[in-house]
């Protein structure tokens, strides 16, 4: 679709906005009674593609551009990773290193209470070396969380502490690709803007870190029923091969897909050669209820939900992208920027309202990255690292704290896979991811205060971009 051409509405800007308005409103009225669960947001959603074609005054256009929206490359790149995904948490389901981690964690003495403490720790310097929030939860959710509720640790603070570490990394790995987006769209220099970035993150982790130890303790529920622990289940943690290969590739940059396949494979074959599974296990067909099920199948089914809902969502994202809405918003900003603070402001808002919109914080760091070059490094002779720092963490910020997120929605669906059961919405999940908490904190802090503010002149910013610093 040319991307002059617009989609109009019934209503203007207000038709156009109207379908996802019924989303959201449906999806937190799901959220604010409890019952916040990919599946439950197709409704809502359905609603919102209904009025769009409802207002739509070329109806036809508009479903032309919904459908765009679904074969986006982007949703179909993150449907086939979810698939991917699935059947690896499944295999580790199948094969017992939930088990094995039990028991070890049981065996060493580690506390419920800390647990959740320990995953933000441990999280944070895989998402830092991986780059990947989404990858980060795949690794997490399905092993860790079931091995925290065994200890006793709260659900909601669990899923929390792994979707908030998953941000952490986000945020200032040198290969992620908000910090990539953001560096260049400021033209300034990776190592640059992680250096200058790791001042927010740490203060904003440090309070995040805080928070679980002491909701981590408050929330902490000894189980009624100690896990039941035998020394035969220790031959499960050979299963932590899988992982540890997957987190291998991913920080030596293989591409995801390559990564969750490989991981397909050797966990298959470990699988089977450690007689852990049979190969009976892999494919159930049964004719007699013409039902298919088995690992690979059941990883599969496990993450239809997640994966209905982004085709859905991605849809009515791309028909406020082609109906002009981000265009209008970034316009009207002279009159509000009229100081450094209020220009640092905006950006955040911006941020934030673009991130609950798209639900993709890499797109909006490149929508917004001409309008923070523009506004605070040209305007204001702000430094070029600053402007990136406030576009990167702001939009992780809001990413941790979105109930229909992909990484509280990956967290939730993993976890529910893993075979523990889920008696925490994705509310709750959002309502315990600290670390969004946090840095939002030390970020409203920063740009009220100009704490970390620094300056560039004209000069001194050409001087640098033709020394590439």
């Amino acid at each position: 679709m040319n991307e002059k051409k617009r989609i109009e509405f019934h209503g203007g800007m207000f038709g156009l906005l109207m379908p996802f308005v019924v989303m959201l409103a449906g999806i937190l009225y799901l959220s604010i009674n409890g019952k916040a669960l990919p599946m439950a947001f197709w409704v809502p959603t359905l609603a919102g593609i209904g009025v769009a074609l409802l207002l739509a005054k070329k109806p036809a256009e508009c479903a032309e551009c919904l459908i765009e929206g679904i074969a986006d490359k982007t949703v179909i790149m993150i449907v086939v990773v979810l698939i991917f995904a699935g059947m690896v948490a499944q295999i580790m389901k199948t094969t017992g290193l939930v088990e094995g981690l039990t028991w070890l964690c049981t065996t060493i003495g580690v506390s419920g209470a800390l647990f959740p403490a320990i995953i933000f720790i441990c999280g944070s310097m895989l998402s830092t070396a991986t780059g990947t929030a989404l990858g980060t939860v795949m690794s997490l959710a399905p092993v860790l969380y079931p091995v925290g509720v065994a200890l006793g640790a709260n659900q909601a603070l669990l899923l929390g502490a792994i979707v908030s570490a998953s941000y952490f990394g986000d945020n200032i790995a040198p290969v992620s690709d908000t910090t990539i987006a953001s560096a260049y769209s400021q033209n300034v220099p990776v190592s640059k803007v992680v250096g200058s970035r790791l001042k927010y993150a740490l203060a904003g982790a440090a309070l995040a870190l805080i928070l679980f130890v002491i909701f981590g303790y408050s929330t902490y529920s000894a189980p009624e029923v100690a896990p039941e622990v035998y020394a035969h289940q220790a031959k499960g943690l050979i299963m932590l091969i899988v992982p540890a290969m997957l987190i291998f590739l991913m920080i030596r940059g293989c591409h995801m897909m390559v990564a969750l396949s490989t991981a397909i494979v050797v966990g298959l074959i470990m699988g089977c050669a450690t007689g852990l599974m049979n190969v009976s296990d892999i494919l159930v067909i049964d004719m007699n209820s013409f039902t298919v099920s088995g690992t690979l199948v059941d990883g599969i089914n496990g993450m239809m939900d997640t994966v209905i809902f982004a085709m859905l969502m991605m849809s009515i994202v791309h028909l406020l992208e082609y109906g002009g809405l981000f265009d209008t918003l970034i316009a009207k900003i002279d009159p509000v920027t009229n100081t450094e603070t209020k220009a640092e402001g905006f950006i955040a808002v911006a941020n934030i309202i673009l991130n609950i919109l798209t639900v993709c914080n890499s797109v909006v760091i490149l929508m917004l990255g001409p309008v923070a070059k523009k506004l605070l490094t040209e305007k204001y002779n702000i430094s070029r690292d600053r402007a990136a720092n406030m576009l990167d963490a702001v939009s992780c910020v809001a990413m941790c704290l979105i109930p229909y997120g992909f990484a509280p929605m990956l967290a939730f669906s993993f976890a529910a896979g893993s075979g523990t059961a889920v008696d925490c919405s994705l509310f709750d999940i959002v309502l315990h991811s600290f670390h969004g908490y946090g840095l939002g904190i030390v970020m409203a802090i920063a740009i009220i205060t100009g704490w970390g503010r620094t300056y560039e002149s004209p000069a001194e910013r050409e001087a640098a971009i033709a020394r590439g610093e």
